[in-house]
């Protein structure tokens, strides 16, 4: 079933149609609201609002109009966003928010070139720091920092001590940080 049909179905009320409308867009509306709320319970409350506010208003969407549904829902979001926002600020005592304060577009989810051609550099400069690392370090922190492994489990596997496998890890850290810091200014 299309939008303008699932549309039109759910200006008649079918539940049907609301259900597969908030299907459909649920993800976008999500990841919009968490855009501007940072939080993902605060996004949760926000797309709730959204679709609520959505399909109390349904019959006011012209999809003849020339917009699509998911741009009046991401719309709508913005402005459950804002007042969510106006919300918490006003319990704070903190100052009040206007549509000027948040990015008049959502960003696109694509990195620029720019930040792409970094972001290759950064790794490129963090595979050449760890490969100056000794054998044992590079395991060692591949399995503390990449795989996520804690170091009691990281000594068993490596049969030593955890005190060792602290030691290695903080020389691990600071020779990249010691290889690092000069590439990117950070001294």
């Amino acid at each position: 079933m299309n939008d303008e049909t699932t549309i039109l179905l759910a200006k008649e009320g079918h539940p049907e149609a609301f259900r597969a409308l908030y299907d459909r867009n649920r993800e976008n509306v999500f990841r919009l609201a968490i855009r501007y709320v940072r939080s993902p319970q605060d996004a949760e409350d926000v797309m709730q609002e959204t679709f609520i506010k959505a399909f109390k208003g349904i019959g006011r969407f012209d999809f003849r109009a020339g917009s699509s549904f998911a741009a009046w829902l991401g719309t709508i979001c913005v402005h459950a966003a804002i007042e969510h926002l106006r919300r918490n600020r006003r319990r704070r005592g903190e100052v009040r928010l206007s549509l000027g304060d948040l990015p008049q577009e959502p960003a696109s989810a694509a990195p620029s070139p720019e930040r792409t051609a970094i972001a290759r550099r950064s790794l490129s400069d963090v595979e050449l720091a760890y490969r100056r690392l000794t054998p044992s370090q590079q395991v060692i922190f591949d399995l503390r920092h990449r795989q996520h492994l804690e170091i009691k489990e990281i000594a068993v596997r490596m049969d030593c001590s955890e005190s060792n496998v602290k030691t290695q890890l903080g020389r691990s850290v600071a020779k990249l940080r010691k290889f690092l810091e000069p590439l990117w200014g950070l001294q």
